[in-house]
């Protein structure tokens, strides 16, 4: 029964994950082999220097080292499975793997199934995919979409681990699920890459013969390669009308966590209270500090009264720009972008969802470098392209740009109440009326509701503090007040006037 260890580098992380691969080969193994997963050599000679404490199997994910598939040796101790085929260890671990870009792939589809289909390739052990397999591609915010090659693959050799590199900072792990007509139980992980503060590493022993040790039926998954197809993506494929969409359950202020009459909440990340919104810091901030600015800068303009959106306000003789919420949250956010200006010489970018779905309409505000504000074209047109093309199940996004706020076309989307858009206004020089970018979708389709902060992560060049939860934007309440403190001393002199 081989010991194996599965870890996940990248091209700067390699000499480390090598390095607690002899760790962890001295304190919990030994183990019989390694298999290293992700992009780690740029080129096939950058492996050749390179030493391992046990045998190492790697297959350079979308990237092919060589011009031949197959298996090749590399440095001491590590073995490149490169394209596609089955390897088999010297203990009888049958590897089977796939790697090389989505064009070698479509170009090579069928050589592929044709290898993973012949009789002598059953009882697979491990699989090795960069994408994730379709049943799963909803498993996280819709963060990736499934391959419908790895379906095929997995149908045909059934293995007992099926392994993807397909979200960076995921380690994700489905529940065993059996085949028909098989004692095969097939397990299905993400694994995240090193340093990405999710779990990178993962040990297992594998049962060669299928005599080893089952978990009991009320463990099991359902197969999803042999389930109906009835899920919602497949019918919104397959059918002419679209299933309506769930609406969110209702929550009431007093569970609200931007509401004061909720008891919970957190007071200490309040940095001010107008008449009819107020501020506070982000919780888990995407900014961080900087020589100029001592705090995060990044915040949060809120309603005082729990609305959806902001151009759903009753009363309001719809010029929503008469309505107090939406002239004092406008206010807060000049006002927050005066003081990046003329204190800390940043642009400021603010972001917003106005959704009729949406629980307590927000807005959330950046300081962004003015070197870096030149970026965000480029980063919002990328995202759409990735929102579009490959989350599938996501409204299509396609931004409009007006020039200030009072655009006569902006302001006639923004008074009409049957409209949900995602916004982004740009504040890019001192003085002069900001860009405004909008995008609209309908009420009953899905959203990405990190769409904003995934845009300014790669303009901000933080792709890890993409997640407002992951452990790198992580503060501990001291940390939050101090933000909190130097965020009241900065603004004091910006404060809206009563």
């Amino acid at each position: 029964m081989p010991k194996v260890l599965i870890l996940r580098a990248s091209v700067d992380t390699v000499d480390a994950v090598l390095t607690k691969l002899e760790q962890l080969n001295a304190k919990s193994g030994p183990f019989d082999c390694a298999v290293l997963l992700g992009h780690i050599f740029g080129k096939a000679e950058e492996a050749k220097s390179k030493t391992a404490a046990v045998p190492v199997f790697c297959t350079n994910g979308r990237e092919l080292l060589m011009p031949d598939q197959g298996s090749h040796k590399l440095g001491s101790n590590i073995t490149l499975l490169n394209g596609h085929g089955i390897f088999i260890t010297s203990h009888g671990l049958r590897i089977a793997y796939v790697s090389g870009s989505s064009d070698y792939l479509e170009k090579n589809h069928e050589s592929i199934m044709t290898t993973f289909t012949s009789l002598d390739n059953k009882n697979v052990d491990i699989l090795l995919t960069d994408d994730w397999s379709k049943p799963f591609d909803g498993s996280r915010e819709a963060q990736s979409k499934g391959s419908v090659l790895v379906d095929e693959i997995m149908k045909a050799v059934r293995p007992k681990y099926h392994f993807a590199t397909n979200v960076v900072d995921l380690f994700h792990e489905t529940l065993p699920f059996a085949w028909s007509g098989s004692d095969v139980l097939t397990r299905c992980l993400n694994v995240a890459e090193y340093n990405s503060g999710a779990k990178w590493a993962y040990a297992f022993s594998v049962s060669l013969d299928d005599n080893g040790p089952k978990p009991s039926k009320p463990s099991l998954m359902e197969n999803p390669y042999e389930r109906p197809v009835t899920n919602k993506r497949h019918l919104e494929q397959n059918q002419a009308t679209e299933a309506p969409v769930k609406k969110p359950k209702q929550i009431l202020p007093e569970e609200c966590r931007f509401c004061f009459s909720n008891p919970k909440i957190e007071e200490h990340l309040i940095i001010s209270i107008g008449e009819y919104a107020y501020l506070t810091t982000a919780k888990g901030p995407l900014t961080v500090p900087t020589n100029k600015m001592e705090f995060s800068g990044h915040c949060l303009v809120i309603p005082i009264k729990h609305i959806p959106k902001i151009n759903c306000e009753d009363g309001i003789e719809y010029d929503v720009s008469a309505s107090p919420i939406y002239l004092e949250s406008i206010k807060y956010e000049r006002a927050i972008a005066k003081m990046n200006f003329e204190r800390f010489e940043t642009c400021t970018i603010a972001f917003e969802i106005n959704s009729e779905n949406s629980i307590h309409y927000h807005k959330q505000v950046f300081p962004v470098a003015k070197y870096l504000v030149a970026k965000f074209s480029a980063a919002l047109e990328r995202q759409v392209h990735f929102n579009n093309t490959k989350y599938t199940n996501n409204a299509k996004l396609e931004f409009v740009q007006y020039n200030g706020l009072d655009n006569e076309d902006f302001r006639a989307l923004l008074n009409d109440r049957k409209q949900n858009y995602i916004q982004f206004t740009v504040h890019e020089d001192e003085g002069v009326e900001p860009k405004v970018y909008v995008a609209q979708f309908g009420a009953n389709e899905r959203i990405d509701l990190q769409f904003g902060r995934r845009v300014l992560a790669f303009v901000l060049r933080l792709p890890k503090r993409a997640k407002w939860d992951s452990r790198i934007c992580h503060q501990t309440q001291e940390e939050e007040k101090k933000d909190v403190k130097l965020f009241q001393e900065n603004f004091k002199e910006y404060e809206l006037s009563s």
